[in-house]
């Protein structure tokens, strides 16, 4: 049977135009998804199912017996901690986790959303099989670390590290209306846009950028579902309190918006340390990538050496 000319010729342009196809639904599942930079060959993403049927994503890497788990802030992907990871993975297993609605993980739009995120960091470790680790929680991180504390215990935490948020200490800041959740999808773009820039001090990696926008915007349909992920149904003591009932070396890693609490921290915690970067943005481990991760060193050999006299 043979082919005439225009038969090939139609069959040319189907062929093109479904290749045409293909490109812009990868290209637009790449946006959705937040794809990011690709990672080095000793770490790996990864995932788990929670009890609610919700797909978690990590990035993983690494050996030896204890755990390194990072928690990022609002938003924010899991490949935020790459500087850490890739330095720790000589010596730790590392493991930052991309939470609901961020990174690669599923998204979520139900109720209970604070209560659920802490049960989620409690189900990360026990997938992980961790029995010894470290909890380093950054930003929104920090009040998610302190209030699984609060609801499942310390039983193998071996340290507690908190950056750069509030932990309920000195006076409240003054109360504000709170207009952004009534931002349109383009208002919440250019949000977005701006604030996976003003997170740094430093001009980090193009693909970093990238890939902490794309996280950004994937709720940016329904803004008002992003900010959801902020409310947080408690008092400000109630993470001051989940900080002094841990009886674990804490480390609180700051720019210097929270210097007096930092302070009031140090004198009231009796294994309390801080370390204050003045030069770096709020991702302040990325800014002073290679400071934070010897003081992070320091704190982790000084918080094994404690527990094997505690053990003593």
């Amino acid at each position: 049977m043979s082919v005439s000319q225009p038969d090939v010729d139609r069959m040319k342009s189907l062929s093109m135009r479904r290749l045409a196809e293909l490109f812009f639904f990868v290209l637009f599942m790449s946006q959705q998804t937040g794809i990011a930079a690709p990672l080095s060959d000793n770490l790996k993403e990864q995932s788990f199912v929670t009890s609610d049927r919700v797909r978690l994503t990590y990035i993983t890497g690494g050996s030896g017996d204890i755990d390194l788990i990072f928690i990022p802030g609002w938003l924010m992907p899991a490949q935020i901690f790459q500087p850490q990871l890739e330095h720790f993975s000589k010596k730790y297993r590392v493991h930052s986790l991309n939470p609901r609605s961020q990174g690669t993980s599923d998204i979520y739009r139900g109720p209970r959303l604070a209560e659920l995120r802490a049960r989620d960091i409690k189900e990360f470790i026990a997938h992980l099989k961790s029995k010894r680790f470290v909890l380093l929680g950054w930003s929104l991180g920090v009040m998610e670390s302190l209030d699984y504390l609060t609801r499942y215990g310390q039983n193998g935490l071996m340290a507690l590290v908190l950056i750069d948020n509030s932990i309920g200490e000195g006076e409240p800041p003054k109360a504000r209306r709170n207009k952004r959740s009534k931002m349109t999808q383009a208002q919440f773009t250019n949000y977005i846009k701006e604030f996976s820039r003003a997170i740094f001090k430093t001009t980090p990696d193009a693909d970093l950028i990238e890939t902490v926008e794309k996280s950004g915007l994937r709720l940016a349909k329904n803004p008002s579902d992003a900010f959801d992920v902020l409310t947080k149904p408690y008092e400000r003591e109630y993470y001051r309190d989940a900080v002094y009932a841990t009886n674990r070396p804490i480390l609180y890693a700051i720019t210097p918006r929270y210097i007096e609490q930092s302070q009031l921290f140090v004198d009231k915690h009796p294994q309390g340390q801080t370390r204050i970067y003045n030069d770096a943005g709020h991702a302040l481990f990325v800014d002073a990538a290679d400071e934070f991760n010897r003081d992070l060193e320091a704190f982790l050999t000084t918080s094994e050496e404690a527990e094997k006299i505690s053990e003593d």
